[in-house]
């Protein structure tokens, strides 16, 4: 993924922002580091800095863990809610910071089986890992562009992000193996009479009385894909078969399908069956 500066430089140590999205438990917004000393005060969030920038000295410290390193892009540095710090770069530094509500990670730590008391995140400076690196892309991919994403997808982003951040915890283990069948079928019939309106995780979660950890878990473990992949496949197959029945304008398809617009179900028709739907029509 290619990011292009929109920053100013300036002589005087500074945090530039640029563009950013935020949802309800997550947030990311592109940063610009001036050379200089910059201090962290404490926050209500966890915090994760994911780097863009390489070949940069920095010096860091963060509740008692620190030291120098030379910054690698997509190394990261996780910042618990509640902790400070202090960063001094030796140069520019190009970063994306995420921001992370307590109450995901306690959901994630919840369906992880980790115990209330070892449920809090710990301090990294420096860490590496190729899944946080994807989901930090996937929101970078979100800041950058016109629209936001659906609060199923920002959900679901959240809680992977935080899941994989308390991966590691040795009490980690899984719930239930799989939906049982009237789980199943409550959730598939929901999600049916609910495709042109607005569908959240905590909605279909509830409907088949898990918390949203488990549901997402649970969900792929039984069918094999995401929530938020399953919902956008329905509603491609609804307007496949409402353009076929060819009874409304590909305009009046997309939102009756629960898509955002007529591209919005054009990127996805094409992402899913190959084709546009206009080519639809025209086979």
């Amino acid at each position: 993924m290619t990011y292009v500066h929109r920053f100013r430089d300036t002589p005087h140590p500074h945090l530039a922002f640029g563009p950013t999205r935020a949802w309800e438990g997550l947030s990311a917004v592109r940063v610009r580091a001036s050379p200089g000393r910059h201090p962290g005060a404490a926050s209500g969030e966890h915090r994760l800095l994911f780097y863009l920038t390489s070949d940069v000295r920095a010096d860091c410290a963060c509740e008692g863990v620190g030291g120098g390193r030379v910054l690698a892009a997509a190394d990261f540095d996780l910042v618990p809610a509640g902790a400070s710090g202090v960063w001094e770069d030796h140069g520019p530094v190009d970063f994306i910071s995420v921001r992370l509500a307590p109450a995901v990670v306690a959901e994630a730590a919840e369906a992880l089986g980790v115990p209330e008391a070892r449920a809090d995140l710990a301090p990294r400076l420096g860490a590496r890992d190729p899944l946080v690196s994807r989901l930090v892309f996937a929101l970078a991919a979100e800041v950058e562009a016109p629209e936001g994403a659906s609060r199923l997808y920002a959900d679901s982003l959240a809680l992977a992000l935080a899941t994989r951040l308390l991966q590691e915890a040795p009490e980690a283990r899984g719930g239930r193996q799989t939906l049982s069948k009237p789980q199943l079928r409550r959730i598939v019939e929901h999600v049916e009479a609910n495709l042109e309106g607005e569908l959240t995780l905590a909605g279909i979660a509830a409907v088949a009385g898990l918390s949203v950890p488990h549901l997402t878990s649970l969900f792929r473990r039984t069918m094999g894909q995401s929530v938020h992949a399953y919902v956008m496949e329905r509603r491609v197959c609804r307007a496949r078969d409402l353009l076929l029945a060819g009874r409304t304008s590909i305009a009046e398809v997309a939102i009756e399908s629960g898509f955002a617009h007529q591209s919005h179900l054009a990127r996805w028709t094409r992402r899913l069956l190959g084709v546009t739907p206009g080519e639809l029509l025209r086979s």
